[in-house]
């Protein structure tokens, strides 16, 4: 009886090791999948919602170099490298531009919006909200339109700014005395005056997996016989900018007329441009966005930076008719509020909205990459 129970003893001890081990080996799995992207989205949709006040995935922040899920969309974002802003000015431009190096660029900064000085400490509290504490790296300044620079000033009264670009030339009193202002904050080399008669700049501005390159037309370019310059040869001196950065492209185009677009398709040549995200010239005026123009670039996704139509009629229902043939998802300021495209080490990439409304012109019903902030 004494070597039964021995064998029976050796028997459950065996039996009870294996699912010892077994039981080790899925709280194991169940540990790195908690602390995985995919399974924050698992636990995400075993959320009861109260978060917000609905059912489902809570609403989540993408965080420059951090990680972001969205169930909804099934956007999955790792190691944003680039996050760009599109800052609600009303009518002008306002972009902001950062990179996980620490590395930041403003394209343009202005706007003819009433309330103009509301909107002056908003922009700056915003670039002091997007982590700008005492520099900024790099100030492009397109042409010489007020919407485009005249907040430019308090934000070289509020920050050091390394390095400017600008089409350096005084057209008017206002846009003299402002790059006068500029010579105050930079100067030999820091100070970059784009050439009159047109230049491309590559590489301008580059870093690990990004680079500039700026399409500089020129302002004499575009010049007619009449000595008084006018505010379509001020748009037509405006630089497209083309960013590449984790295998995606953006296209910044200031104010651009369909002479600067022409002069840049023929520049290209039979070098394909085939863009990610465009953002549309001269806040969707019909005096540029041309047919030719948007199907050489091919763009996916496009950004508007405009007021609600009031002063200038901005965006044109032509130039969104254009956008909805070619299924060019929309997002626009003066809808959408500030906007932040975010893309990661691998190239994928998501907008954050301040208000979340709709998209216009998605005929192809593609995935919008819309995530809600909180």
């Amino acid at each position: 009886m004494a070597k039964k129970s021995k064998k029976l003893n050796l028997k459950f001890n065996k039996t009870t090791l294996f699912i010892l081990i077994a039981i080790v080996v899925i709280v194991g799995l169940l540990v790195a999948l908690a602390y995985s992207p995919v399974g924050a989205s698992l636990l995400g949709n075993l959320d009861d919602g109260s978060q917000d006040g609905t059912s489902g995935t809570p609403k989540r922040i993408i965080k420059l170099g951090g990680n972001a899920v969205d169930a909804s969309s099934n956007v999955i974002l790792e190691n944003v490298v680039c996050q760009i802003h599109f800052i609600d000015v009303g009518q002008g431009d306002a972009i902001l531009v950062q990179f996980s190096d620490g590395t930041d660029v403003l394209i343009d900064g202005g706007s003819t919006s009433s309330g103009l000085a509301d909107i002056r400490t908003s922009y700056v509290n915003y670039l002091m909200g997007a982590g700008i504490v005492d520099e900024i790296d790099y100030m492009i300044v397109t042409h010489p339109d007020t919407d485009h620079y005249n907040m430019l000033t308090a934000v070289m009264d509020s920050f050091v700014v390394e390095c400017v670009m600008l089409n350096n030339t005084a057209k008017n009193q206002t846009y003299g005395t402002f790059i006068d202002r500029v010579h105050e904050e930079v100067s030999g080399t820091n100070f970059i005056g784009l050439d009159g008669d047109g230049e491309v700049y590559d590489n301008v501005i580059s870093g690990v997996g990004y680079s500039f390159d700026i399409y500089a037309p020129g302002y004499d370019r575009f010049q007619d016989d009449n000595e008084e310059f006018d505010a379509y040869e001020s748009n037509g001196m405006s630089p497209i900018i083309l960013l590449e950065v984790a295998n995606r492209k953006v296209l910044f185009t200031g104010d651009a007329t369909y002479e600067t677009e022409e002069w840049f398709v023929s520049y290209l040549g039979e070098n394909a441009c085939d863009v990610d995200v465009l953002k549309v010239a001269h806040h969707g005026s019909d005096s540029s966005n041309t047919e030719a123009f948007l199907d050489k670039i091919n763009a996916e996704f496009a950004v508007i930076s405009s007021d609600d139509g009031t002063k200038h009629g901005h965006p044109t229902p032509i130039v969104m008719n254009r956008l909805f043939d070619r299924g060019i998802v929309t997002y626009r300021t003066n809808r959408h509020g500030d906007i932040v495209l975010s893309i990661d080490e691998s190239g994928d990439f998501a907008y954050e909205v301040e208000k979340e409304v709709m998209v216009e012109n998605n005929t192809n019903n593609v995935n919008d990459r819309m995530i809600v902030t909180e």
